[in-house]
Parts: C-alpha cells; structure tokens; sequence
C-alpha cells in the first residue's frame, strides 16, 4: 500500500513538475535561464559540447545548485576537462535529489575545433533515476552541438539535447527527459562586454523559452552576468571571480511563481594561462 502511494505521488509530482531540469545547471548559463548554447567556459560540459574546445589547460570542479530554497530539489557535481592533441575531453559526475527520489547523470563530452571558425561537439550521457521502494530505471542519451564564427565579434551557436527525446521508463510510469533544441547568437561588442541572445525549443513541453544576457569584466579577475527570460519569466544575476588559478562563479534567478533559486561552483585551472576563452 506504501508503495502504491508513494508511485502515485511521485506521478503527481511529475506531472506538476514537468519542466524541472534533472540536471546540474551550468551557472553562467542555464543557472540563469540561458540555453547555454553559446557557453565556452570549462561549463559547458554542461551545456553546449561544443564549447570546450576553447578550454585551454586542464580544470577540475564541483558545484551545488538549491532550486527553489527546496533541500529536496538541490544538485551536486564534480567534473574535469582535459585539452588532448586531437580533441578536448571532459567527464561528468552530478546527483539530483535525495534519498527518496534522485537522479543520477554520467556524462562524456568530446569537442575539437574543426576549422578556425567552426567547433562541435558530442556528449554521452548515462542517466539512471532511484525511488525508494522501486524498480531503478536507466536510459542512455546523446547531446550534439557546434559554433560558428560568423566574424570575430559574432558567434552563432546550436545545441541540440537529449534529440532522440529519450525518456525514464518502467513499469509503472514513463518520465519524459528534458528534450529541446537551442540556437544562440554571442555579440562582443568590446573586448570587456558581450551580449547573448537565444531561443531555446523545449520539445518535451512543446513551447519556446526566449534569453537575453550580457556579460561584463570589470576587473581581470571579476566578470559580473545578467540575463533575463521569458515563458516563464527569469530574472538571473551572475559573476566569477579568478585568482591564481582558482574560480569562484556564482549564478541566481528569480522565477515569477516559484521563486529564487541559486547555484555555485568552483573550479581550478591548471597549468594556468587563461583556462578558456569566455
């Protein structure tokens, strides 16, 4: 009986919360109700593949995100990257939930830059979610994404995640993945200030979500974010902050029904000479 409430319960909280990303949220980009598409910080293993072909020395991080000031809907993860002669690697570990109900995602991203102007890239991910007193269910996923330098202060950006629209499925329930297809184009309008705007294609929800950001460093070690969003409305604030090797980034947004939700991370370059173009 216990357990016939608890699956009835968890299909009621799948339904109300359909749009919840089980995922670990980049903070400079998702985090802020960004696509990421355009992403090309050691971050983007969490979003767009494609962007770590601009990581230049090897990094390691981790990172917490508390979405909605909810315990129960927090994530964690820790990951590293690595530039190799052919292509730049990066591996994925992040948790989704608690004991009673989680999410648990593996993820390897590959990317090279194929010409001087055109990078792509690939992830495999490896999704398996528990629910005390239930069967496990796993799935395997595939992302893809690529940039294009239009000029050099113009990039166009597609990612595409999860295309195959693969969901969680056992013998009670099926739980739809998040599915959609993004397209962002980055403007630097100064070496110190760039602006961002995306449309994401959420193909799970069958609606779009429409991003604005602009980004700013104000020091050599400080960069500062601001983005807003549309369907629903975000309102997101974000920076990082560098010193010797070492960053500190800091994401929150603010979502016109639920509320604020904030994410941090950090991550140590090595060998460091920059650590990837932003």
């Amino acid at each position: 009986m216990k357990r016939k409430l608890l699956l009835a319960g968890l299909s009621f909280f799948f339904l109300f919360a359909e749009a919840q990303h089980y995922d670990f949220p980049s903070p400079v980009s998702f985090s802020l109700g960004l696509s990421g598409a355009s992403d090309t910080t050691v971050w983007s293993l969490f979003s767009n593949p494609a962007g770590i072909s601009k990581v230049d020395n090897p990094a390691a991080g981790i990172g917490y995100h508390n979405a909605f000031l909810t315990e129960a809907l927090s994530s964690q993860t820790a990951f590293g990257v690595v530039p190799l002669s052919l292509l730049n690697a990066g591996v994925v570990y992040s948790r989704y939930g608690n004991q009673l109900f989680n999410h648990q995602h593996i993820a390897l991203s590959m990317s090279r830059s194929v010409a001087p102007y055109l990078r792509m890239g690939v992830r495999f991910r490896y999704v398996m979610r528990t629910i005390q007193q239930a069967e496990t269910a796993d799935v395997f996923t595939f992302d893809a994404g690529f940039s294009f330098d239009a000029s050099g202060k113009v990039t166009l950006s597609v990612f595409s995640r999860n295309p195959a629209e693969q969901s969680l499925k056992d013998e009670f329930s099926e739980q739809p993945l998040a599915s959609f297809l993004a397209v962002a184009c980055d403007v630097k309008l100064s070496p110190a200030f760039g602006v961002i705007a995306d449309i994401m294609h959420r193909n799970n929800l069958s609606r779009q979500i429409y991003g604005f950001g602009m980004s700013a460093r104000i020091h050599s070690a400080v960069e500062i974010r601001g983005a807003v969003s549309a369907k629903p409305v975000r309102l997101a604030l974000g920076t990082s902050i560098r010193w010797e090797g070492i960053e500190l980034t800091l994401g929150a947004n603010h979502h016109d029904q639920l509320g604020l939700s904030s994410t941090a991370g950090i991550v140590w370059h090595f060998a460091d000479k920059g650590g990837g173009e932003k």
